[in-house]
């Protein structure tokens, strides 16, 4: 079985910054909602291109916070799966890979990254692993 050393620090320094961004992004989240309800009692001072504003942005906010807590816990429970070095690396890979590009799409690119460099490493590893043990 091949050491998975960087696979596990990328994947534990990628759902760090994601648990960074559950910090940031709640907060931000619950701001914009008291703000959206103190100024949905004043509706004279919004006008409707101000509300539709406030309802995507905070649309956008969740959807973010959403996606920070899922890399967050998949990237946590992904890492501790490949270090103990588990049969089931292959699909805890390819989750990275999924959570991964997910990341870069939305809040977090430097997170997306490393999930997506340690799940292609680790689904190398794997299959140089598949591969030597056919060889015998």
């Amino acid at each position: 079985m091949n050491n998975r050393k960087p696979e596990f620090v990328m994947t534990i320094i990628g759902a760090s910054l994601a648990a960074f961004g559950i910090l940031i992004t709640g907060p931000l989240l619950i701001f914009f909602l008291f703000a959206a309800t103190a100024s949905s009692v004043d509706h004279m001072m919004m006008s409707n291109d101000d509300i539709i504003g406030f309802t995507f942005g905070i649309g956008f906010i969740a959807l973010s916070l959403i996606l920070a807590i899922a890399a967050c816990v998949f990237g946590f429970i992904a890492a501790f799966k490949m270090k103990k070095g588990t049969m089931a690396i292959k699909g805890w890979s390819i989750a990275l890979i999924v959570v991964g590009a997910l990341c870069i799409f939305s809040y977090g690119w430097i997170t997306g990254i490393l999930f997506l460099i340690s799940g292609i490493m680790s689904l190398v590893k794997a299959s140089n692993e598949k591969n030597q043990f056919d060889s015998f």
